[in-house]
């Protein structure tokens, strides 16, 4: 029963991380309609950024976090004005292919910047284990499920109650009734990409806090978006659950079925949880289905 649940402790952790990418995924999707693998390296130069002004350039842990911020922001903004928005009013396709190419680009400077080595910040994070009977529970990965909880919160409580979130959430819905309303859909855009960009970037910091920065870091965009497949492309409560669901799978079949089958299936556990929603729920766990008059 311990081992069980020391399984279910590091999946939930582990989880966290896949839905902060998740999340990144439906903020974009659900105002512009667009499936993004951009942020794979917005994830891995949010990292990079703050590996520079950390570990490189020695300032202050509360000024990286800013200046990390600042640029993972003017990345989004500018990601949103090169490709997407050229391409608004034709097919999604095309805007989806537009953001794998952009992650294609990226990557090959990400991967000139690392010269196949690994990038390492020095420790920002409590490094202790906390023990509860047999189990340990890392104090690193206890703080980043914590910061992932408190994106995930702070972005309901922006989107319910603010005028900035309650236009993203009508833009959402429909994007020639908010512009009739007087709502400025491209600046809402932006602004999701923007958010979106800094979100990416939280998820790059905590992962390489934990794991360090190497060069499969922008490839954890592929377990991102199996969680907002998953959870529905149209909802945040449902890449949080999605995210927690597959560190979880992974976790206990890494633990229990890798012996019996000779090991791999955490690296096949997402793409069966896809396949399984696919097939039962088409539009994910928690989204909504769309039924359109043709």
């Amino acid at each position: 029963m311990t081992e069980f649940l020391q399984l279910i402790i590091n999946g939930l952790i582990v989880g966290s991380f896949y839905a902060l990418v998740g999340l990144a995924i439906v903020l974009v999707y659900k105002a512009t309609h667009i499936v993004s693998l951009a942020h794979g390296q917005l994830i891995a130069f949010g990292a990079l950024f703050f590996w520079f002004t950390f570990a490189v350039l020695e300032l202050p842990l509360w000024l990286s976090f800013l200046i990390t911020a600042a640029l993972a922001a003017a990345m989004g903004f500018m990601i949103d004005r090169f490709a997407p928005r050229p391409l608004i009013g034709r097919p999604l396709m095309a805007a989806f292919l537009a953001t794998f190419a952009i992650f294609m680009v990226l990557d090959g400077i990400f991967q000139l910047i690392l010269k196949g080595l690994f990038k390492v910040i020095p420790p920002f994070l409590p490094v202790i284990r906390f023990s509860i009977g047999d189990m340990t529970i890392p104090a690193t990965g206890l703080s980043g499920f914590g910061i992932s909880l408190v994106i995930f919160i702070g972005l309901a409580v922006f989107f319910r109650y603010t005028k900035l979130g309650l236009g993203m959430r009508a833009t959402s819905e429909d994007h020639q009734l908010a512009q009739g309303t007087g709502i400025s859909v491209k600046n809402i855009f932006s602004l999701v990409w923007i958010i979106s960009a800094v979100a990416a970037a939280a998820c790059g910091i905590i992962l390489a806090a934990t794991t360090d920065i190497g060069y499969s870091l922008p490839w954890i965009i592929v377990k991102g978006l199996v969680v907002a497949l998953f959870g529905g492309l149209d909802s945040l409560s449902g890449a949080l659950v999605a995210g927690l669901l597959l560190g979880v799978l992974e976790s206990v079949g890494a633990g229990y079925l890798d012996p019996i089958v000779g090991g791999g299936l955490q690296d096949v556990a997402a793409y069966i949880m896809l396949l399984f929603i696919l097939l039962v729920r088409p539009y994910g766990l928690f989204g909504q289905a769309r039924i359109e008059r043709v």
